[in-house]
This record gives C-alpha cells, structure tokens and sequence, in this order.
C-alpha cells in the first residue's frame, strides 16, 4: 500500500489500484496516523486532534467508529484495514513499511542529503522534493519548512535551473533571507546581476518595514558579490547536441543512479555503440555542473592532464617550460579545489593507464568531484562502477533509423527492409546513422540488398565527425589496433564461430591451451560479448565484429573451420545420448544455443567434401531434430547431404546413409533400403514410422520387428523404446491387443522414469491415456493424459511427435465426451495459442477439435462452420511446409464433415464424404481411427435403411478397437437404434458377421 499526503490524499493498494477513502473523518485520522511516522498516537490526542474546538458527546466512541470505518475502506479495495490500522494498548499507529507512506520517504531522502557529498546531496534532494504534489491538506508547519530547507539545501549543491523554484519560495517568504542569498546566487550564476540586485532591494525594504532590521551577514555579502558581478562556479562545458536522443531512457536513469552513489562510472561498450552521446544526455541532466573532455585526439598519455586543464580554463601554455605530469596534475588539483562537478573523460580506451593514474589522483585529493568516463575497456580502479551500454533493442533501432532517415528521404516510411538493416547491424547507433544517410541515393530495398557487405556500403558518414567515427570500418579499426598480437589473433579466429561459444569449444578450436585470459581481454575491450545461459558461460562477437574478424583471419580460414567442423561433431555426439536423459531439457537448450555452430560445421564438412564429417553431424542431431519438431530443418539438411555424398551410400558408412534417406522421407524410393533399416537400432525409426514420414512394406512386421530390437537391446532407454512401440502396435494394428498396449505402455513408462526421460514419459502417458479412454477407463484417461501434460511442459517446446496441441486437443474431447463441454472450449482456447507457433495442421486440428466440440453440443451449424475453417487451412498447406496433413487426420476430417452434413440433411455431400473417409483409412493401421470412421458410417446406414450394414459395421468397429466403446453416447444410441430395428438377436447376428468398412461402403455406394 502507498500513502500521499504531500499534496491531495491519495492511497494505492499494492497493485496501483487507487483505493477510495471516504468521509472528511477516516481522512483527517489517516492523515493524523500518517503524520506520526509509524508511533502510536493515543485515544486523547487522535480526538483532541480530530475535534479541537466541538469534540463529540463521546470523543472514544467516535473515535472507535472513524477507526472501523477507515479499516473498512481499506479493506474493501486493498485487503490491508486491520494490518494498517493497528491497534496497541496505549492507542493507534499506521503499521506499514517505512517506504509507504511519502512524507515519511521525504523525511529519509532528507537526512540522507544531510551527510552525503554535493553530488548525491543533489540527487536525494531532488528526488525528496519530487514527492511534493501540491498544498498539503493539512496544517504542517514542519513538513513545508523541511521542504523550504531542501530547495535552499539544493542550491548549495551547485544544482542549475533552480531560479523558478527560488522564485516562488521567495514570493510566498518575503522575510526569508536564507531563500533570498540562494536566489540572488542562482541569479548571478546565470548572468543576471541586475536581477539579482533587484532582489536585494526588495528584501532590504521588507526587513526595514516590517521588522525595523537590516540585512544580515549572508545577504549582504551576496549583497557585495552582486556588485563586484560574481557569479557561482562555472557553468561548466556540455556541448551541445542537435540531434533527438533515441532509445536510452532507462541507461539514462541507471547511469544517474550509478553517478549518485559512486564516484567513478565508466560507460562501457564497442565502437559506435552510442557511449559518447549517452555521457553528453547524462551531462546535461545532472544537478550539478559537468565538464565535458574530448580524449579522442589525444595521442600522447602526457598530454591528457594538459587537455583537462584547457577545458577548465587553465590552459599549459606560456613563456616558462610546460610542467612534467606531476606537475600538471598538482595545477589541475589547485584549479578543482573544492569545486563541485562531474568530470566526464570521453574516449579513454587508447589512454586508459594514464586516465586512470589521473582519476585516482583526483578522487583520492577531493571530495567533491565525480568522474564518468566512457571507454571500450575499464579503467581497472577499485571502486570503479561500470555501466556496459548495449546495443538497441529492435523498436530503439527502427525509431533511431526513422529519426535519421526522415532528415535526408522526405515522405520515408518504415518498411520490412529497414527493420531487416537495423537488425543486419547489431543495433549499433552509429552503424544504423550511417546506414540511414545513404538513403539520400538508395531505396530501403536496394540498402538491405547490399547491407551484407556493410563496411563498403557504410563509408561515408559525417565530415565533422572524428576521423574514427566517419566509417563504419574506422570504427573497427580503432579497436583492432588497440589489441595486442595475441587478441587478434584469436579475434580473428573466433569469426569461425556462429552464435557464441564456450570456453572449452573456443580452446579446441582457436588456441593450444586456456583461452580465458584472452577471452576476458577481448571483452574487456568490448570486441567480445559475454552472455550466461542456464550455468554455461558464451563468448560471442557482434555481427558487425565477426565480419570484420573474418576478414583478418584470411588464408588461416580453412584450418580453423576443420577444427570448428571436428569441435562440433564429437559435441554433438555427445550430446545426443544426453538427450535421453536427467539433463534432457538442459542438453536441448544446449542444442539449441549450438545450432549456429552446427549448421556451420555441417556446411564446411559438405563444402570440404568430409562425407564421413557430414555424416556424423547430420545422425548425431536426428533424435533431437524430432524431439524438438524440427522435420522441415531437418528434412533440409538431409537433401543437402545427399547432394553432396550422393544417392549411394559411401563405403562403411551405410547405416549412416540410411538414416539420411529416411529423414529425406526417401526410404520407398530406394531399393534395399528396408534391409539396411533392419539392422539398424535407433530412435529416429520410431519417429519416422509414427510421423508417417517412412513406410515400410510390411508395417506391421517391421514395426513389431523394430519393437523387439529395442526392447532387446542392453541400453535401458532403447528397452523402454521398445515396450513404447509394443504398447503402439498393439493398442492400434492389433485387434484386441488392449490389455497388452496397457501392459507394454505402463513398462515404458517405467523405463523412461529410471532414465529421467521427460519426453520419453509425455509420450508413453498419452499413448496410455488412449489405451484406457479405448477401454472405458474414462478417469483413467484423464489421469494419464493430465501426466503427460504435465511431463510436457516440464520439458517445453512443441514437439511435432507430442506437442502441447495434440495434447490440448486430446483432453479437449475427453472432457466434452465427459458433458465438460466449457471446459473442452477452454483447453481449445490454449491450444488455438500454441497452434500459433507450431504451424498450419495444428491449427487444423483445434479447428477440427472445435468442430467435435460443437457435435456434442448439438449446434450442427457451427460445427460445419469450423470444419469449413479447418478444410481451408489444409487446403493452404504447401510441401514446404514442416508437417503434412496424415491420412489419419484426414479421414478424422472426412468422417466428422459427413457427420455434420448428414445432420445438416446434406445427403449426397455426406455419403461422398463417408466414401472418402472410408478409403483413407483402409490405408491406415491406426485401429481407433479406423473404428471411429466405421462408426460414422454406420450411423449413416441405419439413417438411410440399411440397419444390418449398421449393425455390422458396430461389430467392425469394435474389432478394429479391441473393445467395444461403451462410453460414447451416439454410439450407445446408435446400437439401441440397431436393436430397436433388428431385434436384439438379428442384431446380434449382424454384429457377429461383422465385415469391416467394405459393408458400410457397399451400402453408402448402393444409395
């Protein structure tokens, strides 16, 4: 809770809220309560307080009820009444934090000044007095004489800009003499003696008239400094900018902060990242006066004490030999003196021993001076703050890019081409000038068509600038000539890197031992970035650095990208194991964060013609690619693969081969392949044959075949595997393999858990949840199904195999066949927002899933409507997209589309429909999906006068899914519709008969 009392009462609750305080009483006892600062008030004093003049007939019972009625009204919108009004024996008191309540923060920024150097005193005295919103609502004589004091205490900080203020303070006090000395300074310190002056006069008169007494001590010696036309220190020396400053509002607020409570802060960062301009806004904010000194073209370390004296007005020139160092920094210290200021030392990086020999010397002999200096590396004292300044984050980039642009180009807008430049160059401001200003000859279009060769492109830039900032390759160059022979070199090596690497990745690539020292070197200097993700420390470059880099590394390139290329492929191997288990999340990220790498070692080995190196890198990341949903990435590395190795698999390196054909979805084009594939042992078969991606010519053998590989194999996760793929064949290519599916699945289960696989959980649970919705276990499915999930979002992602929308979409129709139809809308709803990230058949589905939802509600209507949404998305997948609508799904759509247009009355559309659902799923050996068509068209046989097609098509049904489906209430109805037609023992007999879908087709096409 937040409490105002300097100004109107105001009260927030702990999220903003205004909390409303009605009645002139509870106010005036909030404020009272408030005024105590936090001590107990008695019964007495609150109602001689509160009623100074007509107490009531019974001041302890008023009192009792304002105190109720005030806890109430806090109660009511913040929850806090009776913790805030506390209660004591003695009386009441405002129990809150010491920071709730603003005139109790004002009077702790207060004293806080009191002991502080100018600098901070300034800070904390500003912020004190920003707490002030306007006339008290009360009688406070104390409070408005501590908030007179602190404007007065803030023009002895040497603070600007307060005439107005002092004004005011003076206007409303004509007797206050300490006001009238601080104006008159603030007055002389702007120029305006004669103002100044005035101003005497005026109070000179007001101390005769009314008090009969002359001037004290202060005013007439500021009196006197009037006269002689004194003024305060100097003004100091900002220069002025002319352009808008674009992105950095909250580096401008920390960089205060920092400044406020340290006496050393170095603006850090690479070239042209905005470090100079950054130190000229925070200049000329400050409360204090601020001298600005250029070191860019100071070359000699000798010289930059000398550079600081010229600035101050103390130039080293004249007839007598300029002083040694020492000599010039004992002159720079007699001309600070007690002077308040902030130094700012621009550009220090080429001088930093000697800028920091001359900052200690300056900290440790005044007390009133504060440094902030910019630089591409420390300065390396104690007690040095360092403010890194980063580049723009992507709206700052595009804002700055339109600020300039709109100068040079009349009518610019932005377009998809800018906001590609901005990102193109890292964000970096003066990158991102440059790139604008070209507009002036060039389009957006034709600048982002040649933004890849940026040191070319971004050689022209402000003639008045230093000569360092002109180009963008200047800006480079500077930096690269600053570096010792060691940092270039692994600078120049670390270009073969993409993304960031470790540590130990840049020490087996870059160097013969520890890289660290040199890694800590090249950030240091701002040419490398460092970055922590989940433990493991990144070394990166800019975009802008890396190009450059590259470009020195030269003729040494292909050696360093074989090392890289070997690097990555023994990491990935490594990795992919882990992948399995405890640390699977980690290792993912991992992958992840590696990516640019391994794409980059894979094209190298490609390029090089390493068929042995591609092969390996390509298999090391084909389990992760599927866990991960990545078919399209992968799928794209595989034909890349292939056209370089080729159609035939090199000698040795067969298994390996294989695996690429099948990832390339090419397994049914290649003769042979199947036995390559049968003696091969690995998880992405699995994949492959589940997502439909590889189809073998005898399903059923291979799957049961490859099932018993993995379960045979001495790898525990594989024997998990393999339960996995038993309960799979059995719950859908095996009729009434239900009872071993569960036995199988719950194995699996178990295995995965001793192995720590999340993944390998998720999907075992759902495929149990499916086994036991089969069976009528309708809790039970839930149950299993509410396990996956939750083993799902532990690992994240949206795994094309198992992801969050199949998931949703699943518990959506458990919940609807279960009468929870809002709450099947609900799980639809988050799967409608993960579908958005995972692709266009995902989103099908929840359409499709909508479409069933609807079903169950009896709205045929909108039903149609979603499924004619969810034909329209289908219809708009194109092979390149990453997954493909399967012939499990589309017979799904099928059959649903006939349902609804039967309903609908939409006869022939309908009985079409049936046909094609039909024929789909003979192609499939998903028995549940094969049931679930065989049902619809039952129920359009029995529509249409065919009740023992019907009855036979319920008997192939129930075959097709192991067990008969005693849980879904159309098909309850249905039967009882059979019987009613049949009798219970035609009805029966029909059953028995069975058939499969070719009964129910022969009736739909007989019609």
């Amino acid at each position: 809770m937040r409490i105002g009392i300097l100004g109107p009462l105001e009260v927030h609750g702990s999220d903003g809220t205004p909390v409303a305080i009605g009645g002139g009483g509870p106010r005036a006892l909030l404020v009272r309560l408030a005024l105590a600062k936090g001590r107990v008030v008695s019964p007495a004093t609150l109602c001689a307080d509160l009623w100074p003049e007509t107490p009531p007939a019974d001041p302890t019972a008023a009192l009792q009820s304002l105190v109720a009625r005030l806890r109430r009204a806090l109660d009511a919108d913040a929850g806090v009444g009776r913790a805030a009004i506390g209660s004591r024996p003695t009386g009441y008191l405002l129990d809150l934090p010491p920071d709730a309540v603003d005139a109790w923060e004002f009077e702790r920024l207060i004293g806080a000044a009191a002991s502080a150097d100018p600098v901070r005193a300034a800070a904390l005295l500003r912020e004190a007095l920003a707490l002030w919103r306007g006339d008290l609502p009360f009688d406070g004589p104390r409070l408005a004489e501590l908030r007179l004091t602190a404007v007065e205490d803030l023009a002895d900080t040497g603070a600007t800009g307060l005439v107005p203020e002092l004004t005011e303070l003076c206007a409303a006090h004509p007797l206050r003499e300490r006001a009238h000395v601080r104006l008159m300074r603030a007055l002389c310190a702007e120029g305006r003696q004669a103002e100044a002056l005035r101003v005497h006069e005026r109070i000179r008169r007001a101390l005769a008239d009314e008090l009969g007494s002359d001037p004290g001590q202060e005013l007439r010696e500021a009196h006197l400094a009037a006269l002689r036309a004194e003024s305060a220190p100097e003004r100091g020396h900002v220069p002025a900018r002319w352009t808008s400053f674009v992105g950095r509002e909250t580096d401008l607020e920390q960089v205060g902060l920092r400044l406020r409570d340290h006496r050393l802060v170095t603006l850090t960062g690479p070239g042209g990242v905005g470090k100079t301009r950054l130190a000229l806004e925070v200049a000329a904010r400050l409360p204090v006066r601020a001298w600005v000194v250029e070191l860019g073209a100071v070359t000699d370390p000798d010289r930059v004490v000398p550079a600081v004296l010229a600035l101050l007005g103390r130039p080293s020139v004249g007839v007598l030999p300029e002083p040694g160092p020492a000599d010039a920094v004992d002159r720079l210290l007699e001309v600070i003196a007690d002077r308040r200021m902030v130094l700012v030392l621009d550009n220090c990086e080429h001088l930093v021993d000697a800028v920091a020999v001359l900052v200690d010397r300056l900290l440790s002999r005044t007390a009133a001076v504060r440094v902030l200096a910019t630089s591409r590396e420390p300065l390396g004292l104690t007690g040095e703050a360092l403010h890194p300044v980063s580049t723009l984050d992507s709206t700052a980039q595009v804002a700055l890019f339109a600020d300039r642009a709109s100068a040079v180009r009349p009518g610019f807008a932005v377009t998809p081409d800018v906001e590609r430049v901005c990102r193109e160059l890292d964000g970096l401001p003066l990158a991102i000038e440059l790139a604008a200003a070209r507009l002036r000859s060039m389009t957006p279009e034709q600048l982002a068509e040649r933004i890849g060769d940026r040191f070319r492109l971004l050689d022209r830039g402000d003639r008045t600038a230093a000569a360092r900032h002109r180009t963008l390759r200047a800006v480079v160059d500077w930096s690269w000539d600053l570096l010792a022979d060691g940092e270039r070199g692994l600078l120049a090596r670390l270009s073969v890197f993409v993304g960031g690497a470790t540590a130990e990745a840049v020490g087996r690539v870059c160097v013969d031992g520890d890289p660290l020292d040199l890694l800590s070197a090249l950030v240091d200097k701002s040419l490398a970035v460092v970055a922590e993700h989940d433990g493991d420390v990144r070394y990166g470059l800019l975009a802008t650095v890396r190009e450059y880099a590259a470009e020195k590394l030269g003729t040494g390139t292909a050696a360093v990208r074989d090392r890289h290329a070997e690097c990555f492929a023994a990491w990935a191997e490594t990795a992919e194991p882990r992948v399995r288990g405890q640390d699977q999340r980690r290792w993912l990220a991992r992958l992840d964060l590696e990516r640019g790498n391994l794409d980059a070692a894979l094209d190298h080995a490609l390029a090089t013609g390493r068929a042995d190196l591609a092969l390996r890198l390509f298999t090391a990341r084909l389990w992760p690619w599927f866990v991960r949903g990545a078919r399209r990435e992968m799928a794209e590395r595989a034909e890349a693969v292939l056209r370089a190795v080729g159609p035939e698999a090199p000698a040795g390196l067969e298994d390996a081969h294989a695996l690429v054909l099948l990832a390339n979805g090419e397994g049914g084009l290649v003769p042979g392949l199947d036995d390559v594939l049968d003696r091969i042992v690995h998880p992405a078969l699995f994949a492959a044959w589940t997502v439909g991606a590889w189809m073998p010519a005898d399903p059923l053998r291979y799957a049961t075949a490859l099932a018993g590989r993995f379960a045979a194999s001495p790898d525990p996760w594989l024997g998990a595997f393999g339960h996995l793929m038993h309960g799979i064949v059995a719950a859908e290519m095996t009729p009434g393999g239900t009872p071993s599916a569960e036995r199988h699945l719950r194995d699996a289960l178990a295995g995965f858990d001793r192995a720590g696989d999340r993944w390998g959980r998720t999907f075992a649970c759902y495929e149990l949840s499916v086994v036991l919705d089969n069976r009528g276990d309708a809790p039970g499915a839930a149950a299993a199904l509410d396990d996956s999930r939750a083993s799902g979002a532990v690992l994240g992602g949206d795994d094309v195999l198992l992801g969050p929308v199949m998931l949703l979409t699943t518990s959506a129709r458990l919940r609807a066949r279960a009468g929870r139809l809002d709450d099947a809308e609900a799980e639809l709803d988050l799967a409608g927002r993960a579908a958005e990230r995972t692709g266009a058949v995902a989103l099908a589905r929840v359409l499709h899933a909508r479409a069933e939802v609807a079903r169950h509600r009896g709205d045929w209507a909108a039903a149609d409507r979603w499924l004619d949404e969810s034909w329209a998305v289908v219809r708009a997948v194109g092979p390149a997209d990453d997954v493909q609508p399967t012939p499990h799904f589309l017979a799904l759509l099928h059959t649903t589309a006939a349902d609804v247009l039967g309903r609908l009355g939409r006869v022939e559309e309908a009985r079409d429909r049936h046909r094609v659902a039909l024929e789909l799923s003979a192609t499939i050996l998903d028995g549940p999906v094969r049931a679930l068509v065989v049902e619809n068209a039952a129920r359009w046989c029995i529509d249409h006068g065919f009740p023992e097609q019907a009855a036979a098509a319920l008997g192939a049904a129930a075959a097709l899914r192991g067990v008969e489906d005693t849980l879904d209430p159309d098909v309850l109805a249905l039967r009882a519709r059979c019987v009613r037609a049949l009798g219970e023992a035609g009805y029966r007999t029909a059953r028995e008969r069975g058939g499969r879908e070719p009964v129910a087709l022969a009736a739909i096409e007989s019609r």
